[in-house]
């Protein structure tokens, strides 16, 4: 234990000698390190780094510009799947009565890969109202035709 001498023991005063437990501030020291010290390292991970441009900042001239890439989208509406991408071309994929044709959409998806052997993204984009489980099957179906990098996008972006 730590003391401290807070008076003397001269001219008929009583000594105030004093011990202060330094245990407990250790302990309680300790705890606040430690609680610091994980709180910082889930904070690290939570921490999404995002950059903005900001029209005060000068863009590199070393740099060229990024180049413009065809992107491939699988829209999945009320009336069925439609694959089209930014370069124009369109398939339209109707609904067989009531249920989705995934098995035209898999051969066209099949025809798209064979077309595009290094393609690798997709970006499924439902309309409002789509049920859930169809968006998810469309991507399932996706993913397993050879397009691992699917993203999904609102249809009212295209």
């Amino acid at each position: 234990m730590g003391g401290i001498s807070v008076g003397g023991g001269h001219g008929g005063k009583k000594n105030l000698d004093s011990e202060i437990p330094l245990v407990p501030f250790i302990d309680l020291l300790l705890c606040c390190v430690m609680f610091l010290l994980v709180t910082a390292v889930w904070n690290r991970l939570a921490r999404l780094d995002a950059n903005q441009q900001v029209p005060g900042q000068q863009a590199q001239m070393d740099q060229p510009p990024p180049e413009e890439t065809i992107r491939l989208y699988l829209q999945v509406t009320q009336a069925g799947y439609t694959i089209a991408s930014t370069a124009g071309e369109r398939i339209e994929i109707p609904k067989a009565g009531d249920a989705y044709d995934v098995e035209t959409l898999r051969t066209r998806l099949q025809e798209r890969r064979q077309a595009e052997p290094n393609r690798r993204d997709m970006i499924v984009a439902p309309e409002d109202g789509v049920l859930y489980e169809d968006v998810i099957a469309a991507m399932d179906l996706t993913i397993g035709e050879g397009f691992p990098e699917v993203s999904l996008s609102d249809g009212a972006s295209l």
